[in-house]
């Protein structure tokens, strides 16, 4: 039986939001869960939540915002030739990867590793640690996040690269595009040109880096992590979406950003402020202490 795309949708959602829950009380637990600790943590972060939540969306809309002022006659000859040129560098890979795994089973795991498990980490990780009251990681985290978003936006600006699976040099077969309903969620956000660096490795190794540096409390999720990272690249690059040298840009930038987001001056320098934000939204007299 294939679902409707309403349909389809409303189960994606109510998963996410359940494996929510589901994924607090694993790594959490029932016992040292407190939704009071939860609340006074979202408090003290409140501007890095904020930021986690609206920097991704102003970037994409000052993205599109830029796009359409710097467009001209030029600009489809410029990501064709782009695009030829990141193929060049063993873009011949992906058709390899395609033929060696053709299952259906394959493709629908890739494609929920695509879709859903990256939306699932994107979400989960504030609420994981709000829960647990990590404001150190927090802090981090959303640092290494911004960072990733300020570093990758330019490149899909002014170095337009397509899909994989649009390519007809390639022989590649865009099978997430093809699917009628992880396609349909997939095009109604991205614009198929914006490849290199690749967002979903750079900001999924970023997760794991950052968590592999936050110490031994957070061991399985760790591992959960790094396993996650792992499908994602295989499922960017078997799915037609990303080329082998989109992958690996996105492994050095986060890299680069991780090194950054933990360096003490520059935490330092961006929570202050972010602390004076903090007080003048809370309108609080005395400065908040980790």
């Amino acid at each position: 039986m294939v679902l409707s795309y309403p349909a389809f949708f409303t189960i994606y959602t109510v998963s996410i939001v359940v494996s929510f829950f589901l994924g607090v009380l694993v790594l959490v637990g029932w016992k040292e869960m407190s939704l009071r600790r939860t609340l006074l943590s979202l408090r003290y972060n409140a501007v890095y939540i904020i930021i986690l939540i609206a920097f991704p969306l102003l970037l994409i809309l000052s993205q599109n915002m830029a796009v359409n002022a710097i467009s001209g006659p030029g600009d489809s000859s410029k990501e064709v030739h782009y695009t030829n040129w990141i193929f060049s560098i063993a873009g011949g890979a992906v058709a390899i990867l395609q033929d060696r795994l053709n299952h259906a089973i394959v493709t629908n795991f890739f494609a929920i590793t695509y879709v859903w498990l990256f939306t699932f980490l994107t979400g989960f990780v504030p609420i994981l640690l709000l829960a647990k009251d990590d404001r150190a990681t927090l802090r981090t985290y959303a640092i290494a996040t911004v960072l990733n978003y300020l570093v990758l936006t330019p490149f899909y600006i002014f170095f337009p690269v397509t899909v994989t699976g649009s390519n007809i040099a390639a022989q590649t077969t865009p099978l997430l595009y093809a699917d009628p309903n992880w396609g349909r969620m997939v095009t109604n956000v991205d614009p198929l040109n914006n490849d290199f660096p690749s967002a979903h490795v750079s900001l999924s190794t970023t997760t794991f880096l950052v968590f592999v540096y936050a110490g031994s409390g957070y061991r399985r999720f760790s591992y959960f992590l790094g396993a996650s990272t792992i499908a994602v690249v295989l499922a960017v690059l078997y799915l037609g979406v990303h080329w082998p040298a989109d992958v690996f840009a996105g492994f050095l930038v986060a890299i680069g950003v991780t090194v950054a987001a933990r360096s003490d001056r520059i935490q330092m320098t961006i929570d202050r402020y972010v602390r004076i934000i903090s007080r003048r939204l809370l309108n609080e007299k005395e400065p908040l202490h980790d």
